[in-house]
């Protein structure tokens, strides 16, 4: 269905956007359900529909935010209050674009994983060169507009990175991000990135 300018991004069946269904299938991908049965779970600022299948289909699973009530553990990203090797996979999709130190987040997310654990750490495609602000502008959530250049972070601290992208996966998912710019007179159609690396401790 489609989601305001937004074209075919939302799933009737789901309710989910193309990021949430394209994580699934990367999850689906890597993880059978015996690798499933003995991989451990951090969500971090979950969605709900991949709460209630990671919740059924792993060994464990914690939910976990900063402001949220619905979850297991409220904490701060940049101090995870886990041990080193805690988990073997950590989701946080659309999460560190609001982290004022996302380097120090990023580092305690490595920390946290098992060694070949993996983390899935989207975030929104919004330039080629990411913009990092100096304190939260008064008109935004976010502190920083993240781009194409942003997966680097991660290759400075993990061992490898792979990202997936639409044509990973067949057209019948819809994938794509296609948007209407409703500004123009003419409606011009674009499409963003949807780009999900996958990160290895």
């Amino acid at each position: 269905m489609d989601k305001n300018n937004r074209h075919r991004a939302k799933c009737p069946k789901c309710g989910e956007l193309e990021r949430a269904r394209m994580a699934m299938l990367v999850a689906n991908e890597i993880y059978d359900d015996h690798k499933a049965s003995q991989t451990d779970v951090l969500h971090i600022s979950h969605e709900n529909f991949l709460r209630k299948i990671f919740k059924k289909k792993y060994k464990s699973y914690i939910s976990s935010d900063l402001y949220r009530k619905d979850v297991d553990h409220q904490f701060d990203i940049e101090e995870i209050p886990y041990p080193d090797n805690s988990f073997d996979l950590v989701f946080a999709s659309h999460v560190l674009e609001y982290v004022k130190n996302d380097k120090k987040a990023i580092n305690e997310i490595k920390r946290v994983l098992r060694p070949g654990g993996l983390a899935f750490l989207p975030v929104p495609m919004l330039h080629d060169k990411t913009i990092d602000f100096k304190e939260r502008p008064p008109n935004k959530r976010i502190i920083r507009e993240t781009g194409v250049d942003y997966f680097d972070r991660y290759r400075e601290v993990f061992t490898e990175v792979k990202v997936y992208d639409p044509s990973s996966f067949d057209e019948k998912f819809n994938l794509t991000i296609d948007m209407e710019d409703e500004s123009s007179p003419k409606k011009r159609m674009y499409q963003l990135p949807n780009f999900l690396p996958v990160c290895k401790a």
